[in-house]
């Protein structure tokens, strides 16, 4: 029997507008008024995952947010981190000196803030900070705690300076990093464990969910782990054709509300497989 719901945002829960469909905020209130508990997936950091929190209502006890791609799980109604697979300052030093010969400028994220060493951030620095919605914050690497968790690096510059950074990736780097390049101008670093998958793995185990009791829906790459590790995967018409094969089902589009037809789908089979 399916507990747990956990549904990525961007091109899944959303449209390509990123509006939120009536019938998926319905099912999902629905689902949740069953007794389902709701955890919702992303890349964005808590604040960018928030306002469809609220929308959905789910800032109560037994929901939940995974942010920055699995590095941090968090518990909807205190706001609170439960656990995590984080980075440490060491390794920001580590990474920004194993790229110091390429033009491109490492900075770092928790889920408050963007850190940068540079006194004068390229616009690429900037305009994520814009986007993400995160205070750009000025700092020395060394000048951190060392006990001070970040969610990602990032790696941001020109696309001809990313592709060499990708085509002469540090041994380092390889070694020691899960990283990929999600945009031309960016390359993301994370901790080797920190995917959506071992997330909701984490997750299952200190809430004491079984993994066969979870239900996963996405659309992209990044989501690939979570589908994998969850007890039934759906993945969306729009999904990327490499997800596809993972799946158990394939719903409708993001533009068709397709969370709500798979969500409508689980309830009208008493929250079992189908």
């Amino acid at each position: 029997m399916i507990k747990l719901i956990t549904i990525d945002i961007d091109g899944t829960l959303l449209t390509n507008t990123r509006r939120l469909p009536k019938k998926n905020k319905e099912m999902i209130l629905k689902a949740k008024k069953l007794g389902a508990h709701i955890a919702l997936v992303s890349g964005r950091p808590f604040s960018g995952i928030l306002p469809y929190v609220k929308e959905l209502d789910l800032e109560h006890e037994g929901h939940f947010s995974i942010s920055q791609n699995g590095s941090y799980i968090f518990d909807n109604y205190t706001k609170e981190v439960i656990t995590g697979v984080f980075q440490k300052p060491k390794d920001l030093i580590a990474l920004d000196k194993s790229l110091k010969n390429f033009k491109v400028q490492v900075s770092a994220m928790d889920d408050d803030s963007f850190y940068t060493r540079h006194k004068n951030p390229n616009i690429l620095t900037r305009f994520d900070s814009f986007i993400t919605k995160l205070k750009l914050q000025k700092i020395s690497y060394t000048d951190f705690d060392e006990d001070k968790n970040f969610g990602r690096f990032l790696v941001m510059g020109w696309p001809w300076n990313i592709e060499k950074v990708m085509d002469n990736m540090p041994s380092f780097v390889n070694e020691n990093y899960y990283y990929a390049k999600t945009a031309p101008v960016l390359i993301e670093v994370m901790n080797k464990n920190a995917n959506k998958g071992n997330a909701i793995k984490l997750m299952s185990e200190k809430l004491s969910f079984k993994i066969d009791e979870i239900m996963a829906i996405g659309n992209e790459m990044n989501d690939i782990p979570m589908l994998d590790m969850a007890g039934f995967s759906v993945a969306m018409e729009n999904a990327n054709d490499y997800l596809k094969p993972h799946a158990d089902y394939i719903t409708l589009s993001n533009n068709k509300a397709g969370v709500g037809e798979a969500i409508e789908k689980l309830i009208e089979n008493n929250f079992e497989k189908f």
